[in-house]
């Protein structure tokens, strides 16, 4: 991949200029976000309808007919992505967006009408200012569209007779999504609810009122944290309550109970009925199997089936992380789709060879463990592991490369650090599940390749957010998130600065270094103490030996991202900011602005003797050190 040289140049606060370079978009595939049959742009025909993100630019429908094969892009004014996604009573079709860049990409409805195909999408509306996601839709018996919501848990409609845009208000006064829709033969608007305690909310349409319905013995048990609800083939209503349980081998997985619609009932079923499909053609047809790559099946009422692509052009996939891996090269991870990329400092080149982990979110940690390069990603904290000097062939069998083993289990989800403990063990920090309190501490053995223990909630009610091992002690230092899964609500104050005895299975300690930051952001030890981020941009620096904070105070920077400070072979530290490099001074505690970005920077953090990597949307980044001589 060629280099392409921004012509950014900044002036240091001494010395030479040093210089951003734009190193290419590493991942131009795109996130598949959902599948839709639907009507074409003549009377009888019929399309196939893929609705794709990215991070790169807007949002695209490719649209495919399946008796010639022939596709065509159109492309959204507004919105990085959409999750919303149905065939309207007028026979549009309509998408509603996720948050985006701007409140202009969040919480939009948006339109494109078969018949009228070189309008492209078009914007509907944003049906209300305070929610940035619109997760499904669903049409009325009234010929409105419902939409279910976050970030207040609120049901939205949009009438396409009168173009009117309607908040209708909060379903459920402790929650933040209402995360499924349906509507039932019954004129009303049915509304799953979690994702920290499960509901299910009843609109009536004719009223304007709503209410939950799902019984206390679900509703109140802490351990079911969302509801789901869809339209059967049978034309009743189903609800299915779900709640994560350990597995085999400690792995959580999905537990539920399906309960239908009685009246204003809900009632357990073992029997429920498969809900409608969106990708049935009328003669029967199913369309399915497709992939971010362009690959679908069309499967025949009598079980034949036949494979299909299509050609789309993406923009690029947001970069999530990067991280300084095997053979020189720097690797990092794309989200939704969650694909794997490394870029060769000395060739320039770069390659994106799959997804390493099985699953559709982001990779969060990457660690070269003499040479085999452990990945851990969203959602389950999945784990897997790969050589790069030899070919790519995923899969769960050991002579598979990468490897991948599985989620972690209890209290993993979002695995934010992975560090190289004592006895050459992975110690892997995560966020919890949906709607929990308490992360986990994994220790991996890779000698086993096997989870050997976990310690879920090791600090109470808190994630596990960076992770340093000092050799010397033999202790794993660690920094806390207040934060839970998606869904929940922080019950602590304070961020927790901590340090964990191996040996002795237990917390050394555990204390506040900065009351009231909700994150520890980021531990790097520079010789005898550790420096970390708290909050926005507190610093506060511990020595190990004295057990004493020798310093605490703001930087003269914000919003670093996570895990974005490093120390360098110079002896000094470098960071990032959302729009600057910096450099502390581990002696002196003075920041020295380096260069300021004219965009932002949404993930680091990687350096060699070239400068430092970063993540612009989908485009990979560097800071030049000063020529000659790097710093």
């Amino acid at each position: 991949m060629s280099l392409i040289t921004l012509s950014i140049a900044i002036l240091l606060s001494a010395g030479e200029p040093g210089t951003f370079e734009a190193l290419g978009t590493p991942v131009v595939k795109a996130g598949l976000m959902g599948t839709l049959v639907g009507p074409g742009p003549t009377d009888g025909s019929e399309r196939i309808y893929f609705n794709f993100r990215q991070d790169g630019g807007k949002l695209f429908l490719v649209v495919v007919d399946p008796e010639t094969g022939k596709s065509e892009q159109y492309p959204s004014p507004v919105g990085t992505g959409a999750w919303g996604f149905i065939i309207g009573p007028d026979q549009r079709i309509y998408l509603g967006t996720h948050e985006g860049p701007s409140p202009a990409d969040s919480g939009q409805i948006l339109v494109f009408d078969p018949r009228q195909p070189e309008k492209a999408i078009q914007v509907v509306g944003r049906p209300s200012p305070t929610e940035t996601y619109l997760w499904m839709f669903a049409n009325g018996d009234d010929g409105k569209i419902y939409g279910c919501t976050y970030a207040h848990a609120k049901l939205v409609s949009y009438d396409p007779k009168t173009g009117e845009l309607a908040d209708l208000g909060v379903m459920d006064d402790s929650q933040l999504y209402t995360r499924s829709i349906c509507a039932g033969a019954d004129g009303r608007i049915y509304i799953g609810v979690g994702y920290g305690r499960a509901n299910v909310v009843v609109y009536d349409p004719k009223t304007g009122k709503h209410v939950g319905v799902l019984p206390d013995a679900y509703r109140k048990d802490p351990a079911q944290t969302v509801a789901s609800v869809y339209a059967g083939v049978d034309a009743k209503v189903y609800a299915s309550v779900t709640k994560m349980v350990a597995g085999d081998g400690g792995a959580m997985k999905p537990q539920a109970v399906t309960l239908v619609v009685n009246g204003d009932n809900l009632e357990e079923t073992a029997s429920p009925a498969s809900a409608v499909s969106q990708t049935r053609f009328r003669d029967g047809r199913v369309v399915g199997g497709a992939n971010l790559s362009g690959d679908y099946n069309i499967t025949f009422p009598d079980g034949r089936v036949e494979t299909h692509s299509f050609a789309y052009k993406g923009a690029g996939s947001g970069i999530f992380m990067v991280a300084p891996g095997p053979l020189g090269r720097i690797y990092g991870g794309t989200a939704m789709p969650c694909e794997m990329f490394w870029f060769d400092p000395a060739t320039g080149k770069s390659e994106n060879p799959g997804n390493p982990c099985e699953v559709g979110g982001e990779i969060y940690s990457m660690l070269d463990y003499h040479g085999a390069l452990y990945c851990c990603a969203y959602p389950g904290s999945f784990l897997s592991k790969w050589d790069p000097t030899k070919p790519w062939d995923y899969g769960r069998n050991a002579d598979n490369n990468p490897h991948g083993f599985g989620p972690l289990g209890v209290g993993h989800l979002r695995p934010r650090a992975m560090i190289l403990g004592p006895d050459e063990k992975l110690y892997i920090g995560s966020y919890p599940e949906y709607g929990r309190l308490g992360g986990s501490l994994g220790v991996w053995d890779p000698t086993q390749d096997k989870l050997i223990e976990n310690y879920h909630r090791l600090i109470e009610n808190q994630s596990i957010a960076t992770l340093v091992y000092d050799a010397k002690t033999s202790l794993v230092f660690g920094g806390s998130s207040t934060a839970g899964g998606g869904g929940s609500r922080p019950s602590e104050p304070d961020a927790k600065f901590f340090a964990f005895d191996p040996a002795k299975k237990m917390l050394a300690f555990e204390e506040v270094p900065t009351p009231g930051a909700q994150g520890i952001r980021t531990l790097v030890q520079v010789g005898r103490r550790l420096f970390g981020l708290a909050g926005d941009n507190h610093l506060f620096v511990y020595d190990i030996d004295t057990k004493e904070y020798v310093h605490k105070g703001p930087l003269s920077v914000k919003a670093v991202p996570d895990l974005s400070m490093g120390l360098w072979r110079d002896g000094q530290l470098y960071g990032l900011s959302k729009q600057e490099v910096f450099r502390l001074d581990p002696v002196s505690f003075q920041l020295t602005s380096l260069a300021k970005y004219e965009r932002d920077i949404h993930c680091g953090f990687a350096m060699d003797e070239h400068g430092i990597y970063f993540g612009d949307r989908a485009t990979l980044m560097r800071y030049n050190w000063p020529k000659p001589g790097g710093l």
